[in-house]
């Protein structure tokens, strides 16, 4: 595998995202776009996604959603100590990592809504960023699933899932290397 051969990925997203925005994942029914990158090339790849994305202004702006802001909120909200213990505890652990999980996954989704109902300087599109902040309790998997079946809120604008890990097949990623994952809704690059 060459170094850089994930660039094409973020070449190809702004390529979509400047000639078919409309039909992002329309195909499925959710306007999904993951890109799924090496782990060991995240700060890289961040880096590069971002210099791109705002070349796409005015026309177009990219709303950040930084899971890893987003997961750190909650844990202070609840309390750091509180969530160790609760995960130390052996009668306990598997609760309280699902209630972990939702509870991040649904901070996620609310800060999506919030980002969709801003004003936007162009056409809206999100990027869901540092997404390995979910590991091990969660994932890309199920945000995106949250994020779909929210009948409430539908989502009228490109999402893009930027995912450290690694192609398996058509429809399947190894999110960290370690959890297989299969996304059946969107595009997967």
């Amino acid at each position: 595998m060459m170094q850089d051969d994930w660039k094409w990925k973020i070449v190809e997203a702004i390529t979509r995202i400047q000639t078919r925005y409309d039909f992002i994942g329309r195909k499925t029914g959710v306007p999904f776009l993951a890109l799924v990158y090496p782990v060991s090339a995240e700060v890289a790849f961040l880096r590069e996604w971002r210099t791109q994305t705002r070349a796409l202004q005015p026309d177009v702006e990219v709303k950040a959603i930084d899971v890893l802001a987003i997961t750190q909120s909650v844990l202070s909200d609840i309390g750091i100590e509180n969530v160790v213990d609760s995960l130390n505890d052996s009668e306990w652990a598997v609760s309280a990592a699902e209630d972990l999980a939702r509870l991040w996954v649904n901070a996620i989704a609310d800060e999506v809504r919030l980002k969709m109902t801003e004003g936007s300087s162009g056409k809206p599109v999100l990027s869901i960023e540092h997404i390995s902040a979910l590991y091990p309790a969660s994932g890309p998997w199920d945000v995106m699933q949250k994020l779909w079946n929210d009948a409430e809120s539908p989502l009228d604008c490109p999402v893009i899932v930027l995912i450290p890990g690694a192609l398996t097949g058509p429809r399947h990623y190894r999110f960290l290397n370690k959890k297989d994952e299969f996304m059946y809704r969107g595009d997967l690059l």
